[in-house]
């Protein structure tokens, strides 16, 4: 019977909202110097059918091959039951994309480090241009024998102007649960989202440097 009622829960299709990050408002001036332009955000995650590893992106109901571009924006996860097949899906709720959502994330990553972060692009070359390419969003379960795994990845390739080689931030998280609930999925990409914001400023300013020289 638990099985059948956990079967029966994972083959919805779930919409979840996350939190905005916090912005910084009261910032007027770059304090480090820089001004950051993110000119573009693409969703470049590859939707398999079926796909082996649970890590990998998948849709139930219509599968990957049917489903709209506009709902694979949207998808950040695939329910399981707990033998670990795969049923259905975790959805960003209304206006939310995964692209909508790196670049709140980023905004907020560059201005707690000290950047003035504007959006589209520019002439004036002293702002760093930054496009971003999604390679992972993604969050998934694995089955255990005393309890359930959440795991999430994040990873970008962030292209800056003057650079020959994106610079890439990549973070893995993962928690052990007993039940996955929707504000399970909330909190296990949150704490990937808060390490990535950690990362994803270190990594600017050196390559702002480098693409100077």
């Amino acid at each position: 019977m638990l099985c059948a009622i956990l079967a029966g829960c994972a083959t919805s299709r779930s919409e979840v909202t996350l939190s905005a990050p916090a912005a910084n408002t009261a910032q007027a001036v770059a304090s480090n110097g820089y001004v950051v332009a993110i000119r573009s955000v693409k969703d470049e995650r590859v939707f398999e059918q079926e796909p082996s590893n649970p890590g990998t992106p998948s849709l139930g109901f219509e599968g990957a091959s049917k489903a709209k571009a506009e709902l694979k924006l949207r998808a950040i996860a695939r329910k399981r039951n707990t033998f670990g097949k795969a049923l259905g899906d975790v959805m960003l709720e209304g206006n939310q994309t995964v692209e909508s959502v790196m670049r709140a994330n980023l905004t907020s990553s560059f201005e707690q480090a000290g950047y003035r972060v504007i959006t589209g692009g520019t002439d004036d070359p002293s702002v760093l241009i930054v496009d971003v390419r999604i390679k992972k969003f993604w969050a998934w379960m694995q089955p255990g024998f005393w309890a359930l795994t959440l795991n999430a990845d994040i990873a970008t390739d962030l292209v800056l102007s003057g650079s020959v080689a994106p610079t890439t931030v990549s973070v893995h998280v993962e928690d052990g649960r007993q039940i996955v609930t929707d504000g399970a999925w909330i909190e296990i990409i949150d704490a990937a989202l808060t390490d990535y914001r950690k990362q994803a400023a270190t990594k600017l300013l050196p390559a702002k440097i480098a693409a100077k020289k």
